[in-house]
């Protein structure tokens, strides 16, 4: 067997690529940080390991799987640029992602707060419902191969390469346990059931092992750990693991409830696309009224000091109470009463009989709203949701590289159109994201520019409600743009629902 080929820095693949350091090692590939000499900037340069790189059967798939995983232009996604073979060496050549791996995190930090466990699983989620669109399944789905970076934006890497490595091999490649025709591809801590089984897998394998991650993330410990590999990829196919809230306390029970279905033994009760698992990982209330309560318990007073118990100081102040509770009930009938004569009326509610009572005007469209430089549209086959009357079915904006959309754009949006020319007087949102930017705009129609749609008539900064209300001030119109400016820490805004109100004789 001719001598493997030697890797060392400073060495130039295909005449561009200059080696500079080792970054990561796996199983099939080692990583390096290089330079990209023709166009002047740095990248990551994954080199086959020389058992992998001396197959010319598994070189072609691994070619085509790249090529595959070069057309994933998603923020979620590490860009590939490039792949070749120089002198015997194997590589791809890939976007360099400046942070860490979620392995090391979690190795470094133990379990996340459920709430950035969501937003990173929320990001990658994202990248593989956009990858399963465009048919790439990844299989190996880990925290090794999630990539976080200063502020949390996920890049999930290897997609195409766990691909290549399930297809049978030519006869000459040799023994290798992870490459044979139906043997098990993947991390054992992460394999779904079918992959376990050798089976054919799609996209439901991928959420099988975001669910793993997801609970690893919430719990610190996958679901399944045992003394071999062979006896956790079992565990997958046999066992049910604890629930979460087993684990550790404080995180919210639909949270949980996402995980479990996630890590379902049957892919026909998973999710059916990571499209949904996304969705409902979006409509978890994060708040502590959905945690699960920490369980405090008092300290015990110094000896020989009496502690009042639950009845003996419920006497001390049940009757200030009490006499306070009726004085207020007292007041309110006198109010009442008193609002409902003809001075209470114009007292309580000057000029009512010259304002319309405002009611629902029916919206029968919504187009996404993404002007140049944006591309024109934005999640559109989401848009739907947003009408169905179901607050918990979302739209959302594609994941962003940071909150101002990544700086390649000033907004992107969502524009309601209504069933008539109304006086419009209140818009009613329903969003389980948090911390958002957004302004809102009423014109005769929808608009080709940001421009055409004249002032706002409406803005909110920091969106902390799951419901928020925002006075247009009867305007005239028949189209109401919601404008995003800022995602918020998620990198993405979702948006459950829209009410649009307006004077009954709009």
């Amino acid at each position: 067997m001719p001598d493997s080929p030697r890797i060392d820095a400073e060495r130039v693949l295909a005449g561009r690529y200059r080696l500079g350091r080792p970054i990561a090692r796996g199983g099939m590939a080692e990583v390096w940080e290089a330079s990209d000499e023709v166009l002047g900037r740095p990248v990551a340069v994954k080199v086959l390991l020389p058992h992998l790189a001396s197959d010319g059967s598994f070189l072609e798939r691994f070619r085509r799987e790249a090529v595959a995983a070069a057309r994933l232009a998603h923020p979620n996604v590490v860009a590939t640029f490039d792949t070749g073979v120089d002198d015997g060496v194997a590589f791809i050549v890939m976007e360099l992602v400046h942070g860490r791996t979620l392995y090391e995190v979690l190795a470094a930090n133990g379990p996340l707060p459920p709430a950035r466990a969501t937003g990173i699983a929320v990001q990658v989620a994202d990248a593989l419902d956009y990858a399963h669109r465009h048919g790439v399944v990844h299989r190996d789905v880990k925290p090794g191969n999630i990539l976080l970076g200063d502020d949390d934006t996920v890049k999930v890497a290897d997609f195409g390469i766990a691909k290549a490595a399930a297809e049978p091999r030519s006869p000459a490649g040799g023994d290798g346990d992870l490459t044979q025709a139906g043997a098990v591809v993947g991390t054992a801590k992460y394999l779904s059931p079918e992959q376990v089984d050798g089976a054919e897998v799609d996209g439901r394998a991928d959420i099988y092992a975001l669910g793993v991650v997801l609970y690893e993330m919430l719990c610190g410990q996958p679901p399944f750990v045992a003394d071999s590999d062979i006896a956790v990829a079992l565990k997958h196919k046999t066992a049910r693991p604890l629930s979460p809230r087993q684990l550790r306390a404080g995180i919210p029970r639909s949270l949980e409830a996402v995980v479990m279905r996630a890590l379902a033994k049957s892919p026909d009760d998973r999710y059916p696309h990571a499209a949904e698992m996304q969705t409902a990982l979006l409509s978890i209330d994060l708040g502590p009224d959905d945690a699960v309560p920490l369980v405090v318990r008092e300290p015990t007073p110094p000896e020989g000091v009496r502690v009042p118990t639950f009845g003996q100081s419920e006497r001390s102040w049940l009757w200030p109470v009490g006499l306070i509770m009726v004085m207020a009930v007292a007041l309110g009938v006198i109010g009442v009463l008193f609002a409902t004569t003809d001075t209470g009326q114009r007292l309580f509610n000057p000029g009512s009989e010259e304002q319309a009572r405002p009611v629902p005007v029916s919206i029968v469209e919504a187009l996404s709203f993404d002007p140049p430089p944006g591309s024109g549209g934005e999640h559109d086959d989401r848009l739907p949701l947003l009408l169905d009357g179901n607050p918990a079915t979302v739209w959302t904006t594609e994941t962003y590289a940071n909150r101002r959309l990544g700086g390649l754009k000033d907004g992107v949006g969502v524009v309601l159109v209504l069933d008539r020319p109304a006086v419009v007087r209140e818009l009613l949102l329903s969003t389980p994201s948090r911390g958002w930017n957004l302004r809102v705009y009423v014109a005769d129609g929808p608009k080709a520019s940001l421009a055409e749609w004249g002032d706002p008539v409406a803005s909110r900064n920091n969106v902390n409600r799951p419901e928020i209300e925002l006075d247009l001030h009867g305007r005239q119109g028949q189209a109401v743009l919601v404008w995003i400016t800022d995602l918020g820490p998620d990198l993405r805004v979702a948006i459950g629902g829209a009410r649009v109100t307006a004077a009954s004789d709009g």
